[in-house]
């Protein structure tokens, strides 16, 4: 594969991959309740957890034995919406109202909170995998001793929150509120990586742009700056929706819960600052990359000047000996009659090029690094300042 196709390949990838999400085209006087499954849903996985202070249990989805009452805690992790019935019926069990099961097939929704009368609904974009960034919906419900999560995408990797809960830390087996303050950090936490490569993709096009300016760096500039307006909006109302959960009137969030609720506000408000940097340095790299190419211009327009200049003088002089006069008198260019009269005029035309030539290097035109060295060998004031 050349190197050309690949870079295709690669911009036709991020191109594809932060194409935003066209709404549903909801039917005229279709029910807002309508379930819709999203197209090219995951298959729906279902993992049944009852835990309590001294212990986890896992069931299996459709065990009738999870859903008796008890002082347990209960975790429904769903992952995948392609059975809306199974979704369904999880949710009516948990008493979740016809609107808010509707939400959940609606995968373009901006991160939000939302009280409902016994259970509260917090919308957020996780971040999928590395560059370029990728969102997935993630559903969060907590209500009074359960906490209902449904991701977008099924995945096979290792969850924290679900580690954290089997190893038996004492803190997150405390309540349902505590569990689903830990999915949230972890949503958050998971897009400090992807800014942490935003940051190196910056400085490595920095560099680039430095040292070799070409077309496609403007593309690659563009291509990061459309990148990080999808971080933006996905960033800036989730630290709303974090926010939301702060106010006193938000059931089942007690005062210790608050303060790390609050470290997930602080956290928010980072990524933000992150991503307008990473924004301003982005716009900064097309100012940069516009005037290395116009000093590249420059840097050509200035040899181009200065070989004509130096072919000025040896054009004049070849015009002036080219000039039919009549040899007869001694001032009509006499050198036409000298046997060496070729080899002079020749002569002529080293010396006033070789003149230029030292002229330019005098004023620093040319021969730049040549001439901070003699600076240097002599000792001269202000010789450290040249560059090496």
């Amino acid at each position: 594969m050349t190197q050309g196709s690949q870079i295709r390949q690669d911009v036709q990838k991020r191109l594809s991959a932060h194409k935003r999400r066209r709404p549903r085209k909801a039917r005229v006087g279709e029910s807002p309740t309508a379930l819709h499954v999203p197209e090219g849903a995951d298959q729906t996985t279902v993992r049944l957890v009852r835990y309590d202070a001294s212990s986890v249990t896992q069931f299996k989805p459709g065990d009738p034995a999870f859903w008796k009452a008890g002082p347990e805690m209960r975790w429904i992790e769903v992952c995948g919406l392609g059975d809306k019935d199974q979704i369904t019926d999880i949710a009516q069990r948990l008493d979740i109202h016809p609107l808010t099961i509707a939400d959940f097939f609606h995968v373009d929704q901006r991160p939000k909170t939302e009280i409902a009368q016994n259970y509260l609904q917090i919308v957020l974009k996780a971040p999928v995998g590395g560059l370029p960034f990728v969102a997935e919906q993630v559903t969060i419900i907590l209500g009074q001793n359960f906490v209902l999560s449904l991701r977008e995408h099924s995945t096979t990797q290792p969850d924290p929150v679900r580690s954290r809960l089997e190893e038996g830390g004492a803190r997150i087996r405390s309540s349902s509120a505590y569990l689903a303050y830990a999915l949230i950090d972890a949503v958050i936490d998971g897009y400090f990586p992807i800014l942490e490569s935003y940051g190196d993709v910056t400085e490595a096009l920095e560099e680039r742009i430095l040292l070799n300016p070409q077309e496609g760096a403007i593309r690659d500039i563009h291509l990061l700056k459309r990148e990080l307006l999808d971080l933006r909006h996905a960033l800036w109302p989730q630290r709303e929706a974090v926010n939301a959960l702060l106010r006193d009137d938000v059931p089942f969030i007690d005062d210790a819960l608050i303060t790390y609720l609050r470290d997930c506000s602080d956290h928010s408000f980072q990524l933000l600052d992150m991503v307008e940097v990473y924004r301003e340095v982005a716009q900064g790299l097309v100012d940069l990359h516009l005037s290395s190419l116009s000093n590249r211009m420059n840097e050509v327009m200035k040899v181009l000047t200065m070989i004509a200049t130096i072919f000025i003088p040896m054009t004049f002089i070849a015009g002036v000996y080219g000039m039919n006069f009549d040899r007869g008198s001694p001032w009509n260019l006499p050198e036409l009659g000298w046997r060496f009269g070729y080899f002079y005029a020749l002569g002529l035309m080293a010396i006033s090029s070789i003149t230029m030539l030292f002229v330019f290097w005098r004023m620093g035109w040319i021969f730049g690094r040549l001439r901070a060295r003699g600076k240097r060998r002599k000792g001269l004031p202000g010789s450290h300042e040249l560059p090496k």
